[in-house]
C-alpha cells in the first residue's frame, strides 16, 4: 500500500471516531438542550451516507477481484477465452495487431474462433475495431483477402498491413480494449504454441496505445494494399516479402 494512501485512511478513522464521539455527546445532552435534536437528525443523515459510502468502496474492491491485476495464460485457449471475454465487456473501441507468421487456424482451437467471432460482432453491434495485420507470405495474402472483405462489408471494421520491413516496426501481437485493457499474445517453439499476458497499469496501457496508433499511422489501407503489386505477387505464390523476427 503506498504512503498517501495509509494516510488517507488514517485520517478517515479518526474522522469517524470523531464523529461518532460527536454523536454519542449529542444523544447524551440532547434531553438537557432540546435544541440538539436537529443536530442528532443531522448526525443519523450523515451516517446513513457514511454508510453507503463504505459499501459503494467494498462494491468496487469485490468487483476488482473479478479481474486480477495481472494474468498470465499459458495456452492459447486461456489466453483467447479470457480475450473473447474482454471483448463482450467493452463498449467504443478495439485495436489489435496480427504480426503472425501464420494465418488464424483452427489449430488455435475453438477458443481463438469465439475470439475473432467476438471481434466481427463487436464491430457490427458497438464499436469501432482497428486491425494491424502484416502479409509476407501467400497463406497471409489470401488471409488478407477474407479481412479485405470483412474491411468493406462492415463500415466500423477497419484494417491495414504493416509489414516489419516499412519503417521502424517492432512486430507485437496485441490487442486493446477501450484504450485500458490490453492483451499481450506471445509465441512458443512452434506455430501452434502461443501463451500470453493481461498486464496492467494506465501508463502501460497509454504506451501500447501510442504504438499502436504510430503504426496506423504508418499502415497502408487494406483497400490499397490489395491493389499493390507485392500483393498480387504474394497471392500468385511468387514468393515471400523479406520479413523480420515474427
Amino acid at each position: 500500500m503506498k504512503l498517501y494512501e495509509r494516510k488517507s485512511e488514517v485520517i478517515e478513522e479518526w474522522a469517524l471516531l470523531a464523529f461518532l464521539l460527536a454523536c454519542f455527546l449529542l444523544a447524551f445532552f440532547k434531553d438537557i438542550y432540546p435544541v440538539l435534536d436537529k443536530g442528532l437528525t443531522a448526525a443519523v443523515f450523515a451516517s446513513a451516507f457514511f454508510i453507503l459510502k463504505q459499501i459503494r468502496d467494498l462494491r468496487i474492491e469485490v468487483r476488482s477481484l473479478d479481474d486480477p491485476p495481472e494474468k498470465h495464460y499459458p495456452s492459447a485457449r486461456e489466453f483467447y477465452e479470457s480475450a473473447a471475454r474482454a471483448v463482450k465487456r467493452s463498449q467504443h473501441q478495439i485495436c489489435a495487431t496480427y504480426f503472425r507468421n501464420n494465418k488464424p487456424t483452427k489449430d488455435f482451437g475453438k477458443a481463438a474462433e469465439q475470439y475473432f467471432d467476438a471481434v466481427l460482432r463487436f464491430a457490427k453491434e458497438k464499436g469501432t475495431v482497428r486491425r494491424i495485420i502484416k502479409v509476407t507470405n501467400p497463406e497471409l495474402a489470401s488471409w488478407c483477402r477474407e479481412q479485405e472483405m470483412l474491411d468493406r462489408s462492415i463500415p466500423t471494421y477497419y484494417v491495414r498491413v504493416l509489414n516489419p520491413t516499412q519503417g521502424n516496426v517492432e512486430p507485437m501481437n496485441m490487442a486493446i480494449m477501450d484504450k485500458t485493457i490490453t492483451y499481450l499474445l506471445f509465441a512458443d517453439h512452434t506455430d501452434t504454441q502461443l501463451g500470453g499476458v493481461r498486464p496492467t497499469g494506465k501508463q502501460l496501457a497509454e504506451f501500447l496505445q501510442a504504438r499502436f496508433d504510430e503504426h496506423w499511422r504508418l499502415a497502408t489501407p487494406i483497400r490499397d494494399y490489395v491493389e499493390s503489386d507485392e500483393f498480387k505477387s504474394l497471392l500468385r505464390g511468387d514468393g515471400d516479402v523479406k520479413r523480420g523476427r515474427p
